[in-house]
């Protein structure tokens, strides 16, 4: 969406928002991995009240020390709260269904887990709390990777080994800008690349960790799992609840199953919190090496709006909607988009809080990323290929 009228755009979901001042109260719908992720981020801001959960096994043990209830005990209830689905794709379709049949109207009763973090959530705390929120950014910390996959969503392939990390003052530059703009985030992401190539990842999460935990719902680092981190890096990824999120490559990469379960063993001897992803049947090719638009801005425009993706990157002062359209474009040599980010550093005016709330939510100077127009957009998923597939 293109600025026509910045800091006074129209603002979607604030309806809910000025609702919720009077309702806050919301029930997480699934009592299981993505409810535990919307768990933390609603009990920060006092907004949670229940699970919800057909596992008669959970409705009595409960969840995270809170109650789950039945569905049928949340009908019960004398001012019903706000749903959130937080459940996979297929049981989110079903329950959605479900709940429209019995009554509930979709984006004002209920949401799902996706559209909530990313949309709804960035309203309601500026609304509600005055406070300014993002679903997730990254600090990309190195570009070097320990694998050469082909169609790399970031391009890393085409980086040499002796690329240029960020410097450990650039991380911190990073982290201080964002923190500085923004009150509170659900994850917090160092990548790569391989982040575990960086020299100084352990001086960098020790210095997010120790100044902005408190502001990170999830503190994570994503990797390929094929670098054991060291003793230190442990200990300080214990110390801040780190968690680490592992990219199963196994059925391209079957050496890497012994190393997982290195790995699992490592984390779980050390106490460090982790998670292997499931084994990636296919990726998706957003077409970089090829795509040519040479689109106009309302296509331009109608790519961006409809792509819609949530991994925004903090690099010094520059706050990027899309990390893939900074790295690729800087990794295949595009040079394009040098300009497709927000300017931390001048948010100064008395509606800066609101011009941010926009960003977040897709409005722009141009309301496009010039890297649009090399990429497939939405329509990935259209184009699989093989996962990991090594040159």
């Amino acid at each position: 969406m293109k600025w026509t009228n910045r800091g006074n755009e129209n603002i979607p979901y604030e309806n809910i928002a000025h609702m919720v001042k009077q309702n806050p109260a919301f029930c997480i719908y699934g009592a299981g991995k993505f409810g535990n992720e919307l768990y933390g981020l609603l009990k920060k801001f006092d907004l949670f009240d229940c699970f919800i959960d057909n596992s008669v096994e959970k409705q009595k043990s409960g969840y995270n020390g809170e109650a789950v209830i039945s569905e049928a005990q949340f009908w019960e209830k004398p001012v019903r709260p706000f749903i959130v689905i937080a459940a996979s794709a297929a049981n989110t379709r079903d329950i959605k269904e479900h709940l429209q049949e019995k009554g509930l109207v979709y984006d004002r009763d209920f949401f799902t887990f996706k559209e909530f973090i990313n949309k709804v959530f960035p309203v309601i705390a500026y609304f509600v709390f005055d406070k300014t929120y993002v679903n997730l950014t990254q600090i990309c910390v190195t570009e070097r990777c320990s694998l050469k996959c082909k169609k790399c969503a970031h391009g890393c392939y085409a980086v040499k080994a002796d690329n240029q990390d960020l410097t450990l003052e650039q991380a911190k530059k990073s982290a201080d800008a964002f923190f500085s703009k923004i009150d509170y985030i659900c994850e917090f992401v160092l990548i790569g690349g391989e982040p575990l190539l960086y020299r100084q990842l352990a001086e960098a999460v020790e210095y997010i960790g120790s100044k902005y935990r408190d502001k990170i719902n999830i503190f994570s680092i994503t990797t390929n799992g094929t670098i054991k981190p060291s003793d230190r890096l442990l200990s300080i990824c214990r110390k801040h609840d780190v968690l680490f999120r592992i990219s199963n490559y196994s059925k391209q990469l079957p050496r890497l199953e012994k190393q997982y379960r290195i790995l699992s063993e490592l984390f779980d001897e050390n106490g460090v919190r982790y998670n292997i992803g499931p084994q990636d049947t296919s990726w998706m090719d957003y077409g970089f090496e090829y795509v040519n638009r040479n689109g106009t801005e309302k296509e331009l425009i109608a790519v961006f709006d409809s792509c819609d993706t949530p991994c925004h990157e903090i690099r010094e002062n520059k706050f990027y909607f899309c990390v893939m359209a900074r790295s690729v474009a800087e990794n295949l040599s595009k040079n394009v988009g040098e300009d497709d980010y927000l300017d931390f550093d001048k948010l100064v005016s008395p509606d800066w809080k609101r011009e941010l709330l926009e960003f977040i939510l897709g409005y722009s100077q141009k309301g496009y990323l010039d890297m649009c127009n090399y990429c497939y957009g939405a329509e990935c998923y259209k184009h699989p290929i093989p996962v990991a597939e090594q040159l």
